[in-house]
């Protein structure tokens, strides 16, 4: 019999940091180079709060300029895997199978752009893992930033005729979670930040937890118009 890991890991997406090719929706305002300056301090965030979760972190990256894959976020991680697949959804599944292919028992992939997924966030997830087969964390424009399986209730079929980068994924996850009798747990809602008016929000209700993305917002102030 395979033995599988007692406790869950994370599996981190990440682009590689390389101004204009992340946060270019927030670039138009803000300028490529403090767009990167800011994804950069929002993914440290994440990883501060993985580490002191304490939970082992894949680091799934797109794979776009290796060499510009800081090496602080590599050491951070137990291994460092190109994304596999051509959108998405493929490349969701492709992690959630390399991971259980691992004999991890639980697996919580998470996004990069959600300064409120802090270390609490992470130990809930894993402990409704216990006793849900799924958990997922939704974001206000209604989609989700984190998704935690078990290697039974892992489907491809969950990733599949979802509209990405619109607001019914959620309601779509739901309902695919539902066709296959998966009882999930659905934590609080979170903000993600990939507009100006997401950052402004952001920077009226800052986090505590979010230690470097609130500098780099402070350091940015004069860009928000507030």
């Amino acid at each position: 019999m395979i033995k599988r890991n007692n406790t869950a890991v994370v599996a981190l997406f990440v682009r590689i940091p390389v101004p204009g090719r992340v946060k270019t929706r927030l670039a138009v305002n803000l300028g490529i180079e403090h767009a990167c300056r800011l994804y950069r301090a929002m993914v440290t965030d994440i990883l501060r709060a993985i580490r002191t979760c304490g939970l082992p972190m894949y680091l799934f990256h797109d794979g776009s300029d290796i060499d510009n894959l800081p090496k602080a976020w590599q050491d951070a991680a137990c291994e460092v895997i190109e994304q596999q697949g051509d959108g998405l959804g493929e490349r969701m599944a492709a992690a959630f199978q390399h991971c259980f292919a691992e004999n991890n028992s639980g697996v919580i992939l998470v996004g990069s752009d959600i300064p409120g997924l802090h270390s609490q966030i992470f130990l809930k997830a894993a402990q409704a893992l216990q006793t849900f087969d799924a958990v997922l964390a939704p974001v206000v424009d209604g989609g989700y930033c984190l998704m935690a399986l078990k290697p039974e209730s892992y489907h491809e079929a969950l990733f599949r005729n979802i509209p990405w980068s619109t607001d019914k994924v959620l309601q779509a996850t739901l309902a695919a979670l539902k066709r296959h009798r998966l009882d999930t747990c659905v934590l609080k809602t979170l903000q993600d930040i990939d507009t100006i008016a997401d950052l402004r929000d952001f920077h009226r209700r800052p986090l505590l937890d979010a230690g470097a993305t609130c500098t780099i917002i402070a350091e940015l102030k004069h860009l928000l118009l507030i």
